[in-house]
């Protein structure tokens, strides 16, 4: 069977506000057939409105997670015999106009994985710090990463995968971040290169609310600690696994910094100002640096979310140890019409 170079699969579960217009933008990129969207059983008009479009719909009855609903589609369709490489998208995300260009020139060296370059979608204080994070995180990290061959994550939401790679991954760990134990599962059977597609843009929402953001948060950390102790990340026993605890490391830094605040309380106010103006200097150059100007104005407030991020950090961490192996549960963020 004469294989096409890629399709894309979108798992939705209840996404009636944004799956028609992300639908919409991926047929500018990729034919309708080659579009497949799985029901991870939604309960409002999510399958009805993919019927309309067009696409590949499969409708699963009941909620199996965003892994195994992945998993099922492939499977359905044969994906994997039929194309080169699949890629995963979201149904709130979609992809920028030219990223089939800069993805197919990869596609060429037949690398594991191809991951590509998100980015928030305009909308209020929470995307202007998405803005910084992101930057900082393709800008420096996944750069670095790419070169040294040890990129931690492939974004659920912007990531091909290679279809005999996709064949000898695991999607039955139920952690909360499938994009991350994938990944882990990539390096951790030298399964290939993943590569990282910077001009490869895939645009996706962020939460409004403080309550969204938090959720949304809590399940990513929740989702890290899971796969730490999955795959005993804790263990310096491959590049892979010290990548992780170097990243790691600012997080126990700060927390040994409040330590010595504890022991010296009088140092508090110079130490909390001392990281507001560093993280204000690094947000406001990043911002500056992407061209994306509208976010300066928030940049006074991003402390405020990173405390934010430190309390989930540590929350995620008991709320991980103690639910033994019992499935943590997921809330979803609000999704806005486009």
């Amino acid at each position: 069977m004469r294989k096409s170079h890629f399709c894309v699969v979108i798992p939705a579960f209840n996404e009636e506000k944004v799956i028609e217009g992300s639908i919409n933008v991926l047929r500018k990129v990729i034919t309708l057939k080659h579009i497949y969207v799985v029901s991870d059983g939604s309960t409002d008009k999510t399958v009805e409105i993919a019927n309309k479009t067009s696409v590949n719909v499969l409708a699963l009855p009941q909620n199996v997670g965003k892994a195994r609903a992945i998993f099922e589609l492939i499977s359905a369709w044969r994906l994997t015999d039929r194309y080169k490489y699949i890629l995963f998208s979201d149904a709130d995300s979609h992809l920028g106009k030219d990223f089939l260009t800069h993805v197919m020139k990869l596609m060429e060296r037949k690398p594991a994985c191809i991951v590509g370059n998100v980015t928030s979608d305009k909308k209020g204080f929470i995307s202007a710090y998405r803005t910084y994070e992101y930057g900082l995180s393709h800008l420096i990290f996944k750069n670095a990463q790419n070169v040294m061959q040890v990129i931690t994550v492939a974004p659920g939401c912007a990531s091909l995968y290679r279809s005999d790679v996709l064949k000898r991954l695991d999607f039955s760990n139920h952690t909360l971040t499938e994009d991350f134990d994938l990944t882990l599962q990539i390096h951790q059977k030298k399964l290939g290169k993943i590569v990282f597609a910077p001009k490869a843009v895939v645009i996706t929402q962020d939460p409004i609310t403080i309550k969204d953001y938090w959720h949304q948060i809590v399940r990513w950390y929740s989702g890290l600690w899971q796969n730490i102790f999955l795959h005993k990340l804790y263990l310096p026993t491959k590049k892979i696994n010290i990548e992780i605890l170097l990243l790691m490391l600012d997080f126990f830094l700060f927390l040994a910094s409040f330590y010595y605040l504890f022991l010296h309380s009088e140092l508090i106010y110079k130490l909390v100002a001392t990281m507001y103006l560093s993280m204000l200097f690094f947000a406001l150059s990043i911002i500056i640096l992407q061209r994306k100007f509208w976010a300066i104005i928030y940049s006074p407030l991003f402390f405020l979310l990173y405390l934010i991020n430190i309390v989930a950090y540590i929350f995620s961490f008991f709320r991980v140890v103690f639910s033994s192996k019992k499935r943590l549960s997921w809330r979803k963020v609000a999704r806005y019409g486009a």
